[in-house]
């Protein structure tokens, strides 16, 4: 599925969705796979979304 996740600084960060996935668009970031990042939405639901479709706030 993934190749290998990157340890990096993001992991844990809150960020948000450019374009709103179900009516949410805010979450923490839970994994980095370079271009992609695995996002926890605060619904509950994962999701992998590529890293210009997310603002990380720091």
């Amino acid at each position: 599925m993934y190749e290998y996740e990157e340890s990096t600084e993001i992991i844990g960060s809150y960020c948000s969705l450019v374009v709103p996935y179900r009516g949410c668009s805010d979450g923490t970031v839970v994994g980095d796979y370079g271009i992609e990042l695995v996002i926890r939405l605060t619904n509950g639901k994962e999701i992998v979304v590529y890293r210009d479709e997310v603002i990380i706030y720091d």
